[in-house]
């Protein structure tokens, strides 16, 4: 069994001049993080990745990144200090825990952060999904952290920023648009649902779950979009995403249009991305400028914003124009 406990030694920055500093990573730019290469991204802290996409939004342009760097160590440390004890509870049923104990840790983790941290879900950010994006500090870590509160967009970050200081391989991963968090070391791999709150935080699905709840085509995972650990620099990519949907909620055209182009370049085989870009500029074009869905407008969707939150309620008219768009465009997203 590989172990769960492994030595990282990650750079305080991706470049040798930024390394030589202690304090470099909390004054990292997203130019920066755009510049490293894959290795050395995948040695940036999830969280300093998560904040510094966050600080570029202007309430948030102070953000003390080494603030919420410090609580994450201090949460991780007391996770490190209470699992040996806690290890007693698999030992006594191990079949109660896959006879896994990577997937009981995993566990522990959901426990800390329900129960002894108390975060939560609101009811009110549950399904409202035009609504999410709308306050900051219900996608990104500084608010989950400070509120004890978030949403699918910060709960499993939160997860991976957690696993990723005690040198477990976790990453986030997507089932349509939602995000959960993923184990995965090569020999097994174990879904965690961040959301799951109230019953001691512990929750695990079995892919074929968001299958079938998030209605999840084969092309989806076959493409490389859905139900796979990410890699860093795609996280990057959902991350900058993140925010240009708060940019469209706000009504910033200019700012999410460059943060969507962006985040698909980081994350091109991403579905829900490209059905962003297509959809919600088709939609925008239908209700403000009331063009028709011809080739040349399905050629320039990019300037056709702002873009809105794709959430649930958009019209079979356009569903159906996007799904000819992909079809004769891009049949890989079809």
């Amino acid at each position: 069994m590989a172990t769960l406990f492994k030595t990282r030694n990650s750079p305080d920055a991706c470049s040798r001049e930024h390394a030589s500093s202690r304090d470099a990573r909390y004054s990292l730019s997203l130019g920066h993080l755009l510049g490293c290469t894959d290795d050395d991204l995948s040695r940036v802290d999830p969280l300093v990745m998560n904040l510094t996409v966050a600080r570029e939004i202007p309430c948030f342009a102070d953000l003390d990144i080494r603030r919420y760097v410090q609580l994450a160590d201090r949460w991780a440390d007391d996770i490190r200090r209470r699992l040996p004890g806690a290890e007693a509870q698999f030992h006594r049923c191990p079949a109660n825990w896959k006879n896994d104990i990577r997937f009981f840790r995993l566990g522990i983790v959901c426990w800390y952060l329900d129960e002894v941290l108390g975060i939560t879900y609101p009811d009110e950010l549950a399904g409202a999904e035009d609504a999410l994006y709308v306050d900051p500090l219900d996608i990104f870590l500084n608010g989950l952290m400070d509120r004890r509160r978030g949403s699918c967009a910060s709960m499993p970050v939160l997860h991976v920023a957690l696993g990723w200081r005690l040198g477990w391989p976790v990453s986030l991963a997507c089932a349509n648009n939602h995000l959960f968090c993923r184990y995965d070391d090569g020999e097994v791999t174990h879904n965690i649902e961040a959301t799951a709150f109230g019953r001691g935080g512990s929750r695990s699905h079995p892919d074929d779950y968001y299958r079938q709840q998030y209605r999840i085509p084969e092309t989806a995972v076959s493409c490389g979009s859905d139900l796979r650990a990410v890699t860093p620099r795609e996280m990057l990519g959902l991350f900058i995403a993140i925010r240009a949907m708060h940019f469209a909620s706000m009504r910033q055209p200019r700012e999410a249009e460059a943060g969507l182009l962006l985040a698909r370049h980081l994350f091109p085989r991403n579905r829900i991305l490209y059905s962003i870009a297509v959809l919600d500029g088709m939609s925008w074009g239908f209700q403000q400028a009331k063009t028709q869905i011809t080739e040349d407008t399905t050629n320039n969707v990019y300037t056709m914003l702002p873009f809105k939150a794709l959430g649930r309620q958009q019209s079979g008219e356009f569903k159906t124009a996007i799904e000819n768009y992909s079809r004769h465009y891009h049949p890989s997203f079809a």
